[in-house]
């Protein structure tokens, strides 16, 4: 059943890809959403390749499955603080504005990538499975082992990429939230924060499936304020080119 949800995972991830790529045209082209939904573009097929695992089974096919999306979350996570920054500067917030602030949004993405980038020449897969799921990973813990003869992997890689990228995206959300009366950023951020905060340590066996959930609610957060924003930019600027144009009519 947890292959299952997985899979359910990956569906939802989609829809919301494919329906943020269609406002995404629609409302401008926004820079900050675009970057949202390309970070994004794998968030499904890792959900997908762990919910297929089952039915693949151990081997090189999986494994080599497994390493792109590794791959991509090394290198494309931290898109998400540009976007959050550029989110809240179509947003009108006024700190946003300056674009020595965007730049350090962008310098700060630069660091974290390449903070990870490294783990990239380290990538060693090794077999895990929770409940029905087979998946390659790089860290292993017992509540993992697939055989009775298999062994904890420390493996490679830290949490404080991601850390950093959900704060500083929570961050940003609490002040949409203050400031324009828009929730969902913080909302969804504030998910996933408590989602891989609370998992390991009250639910350790079930922490994946639950800090996967948590990426469908960070995601639908920063999409859906990416096309909100956008939306109103666009409606802001067809009301003021209507008003000129009356304006100049009546002259």
């Amino acid at each position: 059943m947890l292959s299952l949800l997985f899979l359910v995972f990956a569906v939802v991830h989609l829809a919301i890809w494919v329906w943020g790529w269609g406002a995404w045209a629609r409302n401008g082209r926004p820079r900050g959403l675009f970057l949202v939904l390309f970070g994004g573009t794998l968030l499904w097929y890792d959900n997908f390749r762990i919910g297929i695992g089952r039915f693949i089974g151990e081997g090189e096919l999986l494994q080599a499955m497994t390493v792109p999306a590794f791959a991509w979350h090394w290198t494309m996570l931290p898109l998400l603080v540009i976007a959050a920054g550029s989110i809240a500067k179509q947003a009108g917030l006024g700190w946003a504005q300056p674009k020595a602030v965007m730049g350090t949004f962008c310098g700060v993405a630069s660091i974290l990538i390449a903070l990870d980038v490294p783990y990239l020449f380290q990538i060693d897969l090794h077999l895990a499975c929770v409940a029905d799921t087979v998946r390659y990973t790089t860290q292993v813990s017992e509540l993992q082992f697939c055989t009775p003869d298999a062994v904890v992997v420390d493996g490679v890689g830290s949490p404080l990429v991601a850390i950093l990228t959900n704060v500083i995206v929570l961050g940003v959300g609490i002040s949409l939230w203050i400031q324009r009366g828009w929730a969902w950023m913080a909302l969804g951020s504030g998910a996933m924060f408590l989602a891989a905060g609370m998992g390991p340590p009250l639910f350790p066996q079930w922490s994946l499936p639950i800090a996967n959930c948590g990426e469908i609610f960070i995601t639908l957060g920063l999409v859906s304020s990416g096309v909100h924003f956008a939306h109103a930019a666009e409606a802001g600027e067809r009301s003021g080119a209507i008003g000129a144009a009356v304006t100049e009519g009546r002259s």
